[in-house]
């Protein structure tokens, strides 16, 4: 396997390399994922397929549920609204694909669900990655003045109080996959994932 850090807008590779390509919760970051999507399709050969994989931060339901927790919920969808991004964009998958011209695109959505009977996800989905999103926000948050930092505390915390024994969390992501048509000995796949930067 090789790593190759580039820009999603000019990939460094020839035009069809690739067999099948995985996106994993990048085209939400982006500004312009119609134009990553066709970037994406220069490189994919004739008959290849993509998975793409998004989630919808509107989707987001969760018990215990107050006043504070959603309100720091919002400040991750504002935060990224803010900076060009779109938080929602699971539900748009569908167009987007057939927008930049790919054929036969069927979008499945596929609901994540946490309660303490599963402690892997209640440890690694919601501490680890979802309530990690929203603390990721808490500097920006606060300087444009979305909530003060006494609310914003109550919040994170009353967010934590969903990974206790009584505690529900559900999340919808929306997965596209379409059959892979190719009959080559050797598959080569593009996978590309979220890089955060410094």
């Amino acid at each position: 396997m090789e790593f190759v850090q580039a820009d999603f807008h000019d990939l460094p590779f020839e035009n069809k390399s690739f067999d099948h390509i995985f996106v994993c919760f990048v085209l939400e970051h982006l500004q312009d994922p119609i134009d990553a999507l066709n970037s994406l399709k220069r490189v994919l050969k004739d008959g290849g397929s993509i998975t793409v994989i998004e989630g919808d931060h509107g989707s987001c339901y969760f018990y215990p549920e107050t006043k504070e927790a959603i309100n720091v919920w919002e400040c991750l969808i504002e935060c990224q609204k803010i900076f060009g991004c779109n938080p929602m964009i699971g539900r748009e998958i569908y167009p987007l694909l057939t927008g930049s011209g790919f054929k036969e695109v069927q979008v499945q959505p596929k609901v994540v669900y946490v309660d303490s009977s599963k402690p892997e996800l209640v440890d690694g989905f919601n501490k680890k990655t979802i309530i990690a999103m929203v603390e990721g926000v808490k500097e920006q948050a606060l300087d444009m003045n979305m909530v003060d930092g006494e609310s914003w505390q109550k919040g994170i915390n009353d967010l934590y109080k969903t990974t206790e024994s009584d505690g529900v969390f559900f999340f919808t992501t929306f997965l596209k996959a379409s059959e892979l048509n190719n009959t080559h000995e050797s598959i080569k796949f593009l996978f590309l994932l979220q890089q955060e930067i410094e």
